[in-house]
């Protein structure tokens, strides 16, 4: 298990008008559960899209869950805007077909279900009409019930009764009527990896995007290392909601706010952070990059977990709790 985790290849963030995004549920289920990184859903359903409880792909991650991500060397971030329309143009005439033609694949899939579908719901309606009770004398069901037609339909059924026979082939069989072939069901495909066949790791002439992290980076990456998760904590008026595991599965422990090493705090953001932070049952943390050289790196690496960020910078965090005099 490990040496497949180690054999993938890094996973590929996709920058869009300045957000980083993951549109394949592989890479995302890949991150959560091994890099500790869940982020937020941002796309629409697209069984409900006039909604917004319920969010589905792409994934937005958060400008330090990428770093995070590329210092460890585990993806790499592209700059779509750039990248894709020229892939796109580069394309020849072979891959459009064989694009297209996997397109009109997928909506044949998808009007063949849709046939079965309607065949079973068919003979359950049909099953449902013979369990029922037969109806009263002298009522006629509906289905014997013969449709009233307009004196139009009249004349024109009188005209095919006692028009002459159609003229019979010499062969003596009837042919059958040509059957005409349904077009299939138009796909709009999710991702361009059927059009675009996208690298494993970043091509040479490809544009790296960079990656501007905000100063709260060097708290985050401290607390990734040591196996927490995080998610954005605007609920609770802090910068993460840390969490000791898959939030899933616990509920956050601390709110967790950055400060600056040499960044005086205000005595009021203290007393508020930890009034609230023990309404809620979580502590306050609070943390940010040392500057005070005298830390070693011992010291530093202390509690880290596996494959812990080499790149990240030093930090220290403490938590604050509010208690009664």
């Amino acid at each position: 298990m490990a040496s497949s985790i180690s054999d993938r290849a890094p996973v590929r963030i996709s920058k869009v008008a300045g957000r980083y995004l993951l549109f394949d549920i592989d890479n995302v289920m890949y991150l959560r559960r091994h890099h500790n990184i869940c982020s937020v859903f941002v796309g629409t359903i697209p069984q409900n899209p006039q909604q917004n409880i319920f969010m589905g792909l792409p994934v937005e991650l958060m400008p330090e869950e990428a770093q995070v991500l590329v210092d460890k060397k585990v993806a790499y971030v592209v700059d779509d805007g750039s990248m894709h329309p020229a892939r796109i143009a580069a394309l020849d005439e072979g891959a459009r077909r064989r694009h297209l033609q996997s397109i009109k694949a997928e909506g044949r899939k998808v009007q063949q279900a849709a046939a079965d579908f309607k065949e079973i719901m068919k003979q359950k309606v049909n099953k449902r009409g013979r369990t029922k009770s037969k109806s009263p004398e002298g009522e006629v069901p509906d289905e014997v019930k013969l449709p009233k037609e307009s004196a139009e339909g009249e004349d024109e059924l009188d005209g095919e009764l006692f028009s002459p026979p159609s003229p019979v082939p010499s062969s003596g069989v009837v042919p059958k009527p040509p059957k005409t072939e349904e077009a299939p069901y138009a796909i709009t495909p999710t991702t361009s990896n059927l059009l675009v066949s996208l690298p494993h790791s970043p091509a040479a002439d490809e544009p790296v995007a960079p990656i501007e992290v905000p100063p709260s980076y060097a708290l985050y990456a401290h607390l990734q290392d040591r196996g927490y998760y995080m998610m954005p904590g605007l609920r609770f008026g802090c910068d993460y909601n840390v969490y000791p595991g898959d939030p899933l599965r616990f509920h956050s422990h601390f709110q967790a706010t950055s400060y600056g090493w040499d960044d005086e705090i205000d005595m009021l953001d203290l007393v508020a952070g930890g009034r609230l932070g023990t309404n809620v049952k979580k502590g306050y943390l609070i943390g940010g990059a040392v500057v005070d050289l005298s830390v070693t790196r011992e010291e530093e690496d202390r509690g880290k977990g596996d494959g812990a960020n080499p790149n990240a910078p030093k930090a220290r965090a403490f938590t604050i709790e509010w208690a009664a005099m």
